[in-house]
């Protein structure tokens, strides 16, 4: 049986006792409450840091946001920027467009100011020899001036329109120093994201923490209140109302016996063991206990442990038989009568064992005939029970044989009987059980 020393888990005053010694109580029901003041604090506490640190992962998870949105503000204006430096470098391409056409310009320019100089030079020459007139000569020199300055022009739009692309070459830089401060921006905003991520997990870290905090206090609040672990019969109380005791003492406060269903141990000569063994194969075996002195009808119980070693300072073997005890007949550490019953016989022969005799050729029994002479009959012995020996051959139901005086017998011999109860006795049919006793105390652990 389960025997059970209530200890308690915390310390404190005793402030209410809700049983009595000697009763019978149930597993959860409630035995002892200590005041638990100091644990409703503890508790307070841990509750408000707790809840502290709850609103600290509110907090940086409201951070996150507002960074995470200055991150996605920043990646558009670098979008945007990048938008501006496209724009730059398709001016700077339209601009050295018109550089070149101001070159090509300038080109024909000049090969039409070589043609008006070769013109004004040949009607100057002309005009010396007296083969053209003044006027003419003059014309030419004109286009010839006039195709000059068109040159200066060309050469003054062609720097005009270099001037132009340099301007675009340092604006497009510019603008792509402008990009690389937004790529500078959109890091830095990543890397403060990336805090506010680590500082999350921090903060929840804290409050799984917090949480394992307020558990144990909640847990150590349990503590307060003592329940029956078990259903059993209570002992006597060690500590009454007003008692300050501390957690995990050696001193119990109750003791609990569970008699309700209640083991019986005991045990058998190891030279029982293999019929136990066999006969415990085909199902439960029956055990019925008794108390010295008492002739109550005995109760029932069932075979529920063999031992897996033998005793060797006794030869023996433990067994454990269950009982349910319904009527609470059988107390822990009560001494009993056990008997296994291994199997049944109806109808069996039997002989008291005192009249089986050893010979040189067997076991043998003298049966008394008619004529009060005696006969030397062989016999098989199965077993021995209760001082009958069970006979499965050798004589008959009814028959008559000696229990006392065969070292003077020979077959043939002839007997007087000097009482019909202690000289004679006859073979009755009877039923017979196999088992195995002994003696042992009730309600040992196995």
């Amino acid at each position: 049986a389960s025997t059970v020393s209530v200890t308690p888990q915390a310390s404190g005053r005793i402030t209410g006792v809700y049983f009595k010694k000697g009763q019978d109580v149930k597993k959860g029901q409630l035995l002892f409450t200590l005041d638990d003041r100091t644990q409703n604090a503890a508790i307070q506490q841990a509750q408000g840091t707790l809840a502290k640190d709850q609103a600290l992962v509110q907090q940086a998870r409201a951070t996150l946001a507002k960074d995470l949105g200055q991150v996605e503000q920043a990646r558009a204006t670098l979008a945007k920027d990048q938008g501006q430096v496209e724009q730059a470098r398709a001016t700077l391409a339209k601009d050295q467009g018109l550089v070149r056409q101001a070159q090509a310009t300038l080109a024909k320019d000049e090969a039409q100011a070589r043609y008006a100089q070769a013109q004004s030079n040949r009607y100057g020459e002309l005009y010396k020899q007296g083969a053209v007139s003044q006027d003419q000569a003059q014309q030419y020199s004109t286009n010839s001036q006039a195709s000059a300055a068109t040159l200066q022009a060309d050469r003054e739009a062609i720097a005009n329109a270099q001037a132009v692309v340099r301007g675009d070459q340092v604006a497009i830089k510019n603008a792509e120093q402008v990009v690389r401060g937004d790529q500078i921006a959109i890091t830095n905003a990543e890397a403060v994201v990336q805090g506010d991520q680590a500082a999350i997990k921090n903060a929840e870290a804290v409050v799984s923490s917090d949480q394992g905090a307020l558990e144990n206090v909640q847990v150590q609040s349990t503590y307060t209140k003592i329940y029956a672990p078990i259903s059993g019969r209570a002992g006597n109380i060690l500590v009454t109302q007003g008692n300050v005791v501390q957690a995990h003492g050696t001193n119990p406060l109750v003791t609990i016996a569970q008699i309700r269903p209640i083991q019986v141990s005991f045990s058998v000569p190891e030279s029982n063991l293999p019929q136990v063994q066999k006969y415990i194969q085909n199902g439960k075996l029956k055990v019925d206990v008794t108390f010295s002195g008492n002739n109550a009808r005995p109760i029932p119980g069932v075979l529920t442990f063999v031992n897996n070693t033998v005793d060797n300072t006794t030869g023996t073997i433990q067994l454990i038989g269950d009982f349910d005890n319904a009527q609470g007949n059988l107390f822990p550490g009560q001494y009993v009568n056990t008997t296994l019953t291994l199997t049944q016989e109806p109808n069996a022969t039997v002989v008291p064992a005192q009249a089986v005799q050893n010979g040189p050729n067997g076991q043998f029994v003298f049966v008394v005939k008619p004529d009060m002479t005696v006969e030397n009959t062989p016999v098989t012995v199965s077993s021995t029970i209760d001082g009958l020996a069970v006979v499965p051959k050798g004589v008959q139901p009814g028959a008559r044989v000696v229990t006392d005086g065969q070292a003077n017998l020979v077959t043939g011999s002839k007997i007087r009987i000097k009482t019909a109860s202690d000289s004679a006795a006859p073979v009755s049919s009877k039923s017979g059980k196999h088992r195995s006793s002994g003696s042992k105390p009730a309600g040992g652990d196995s």
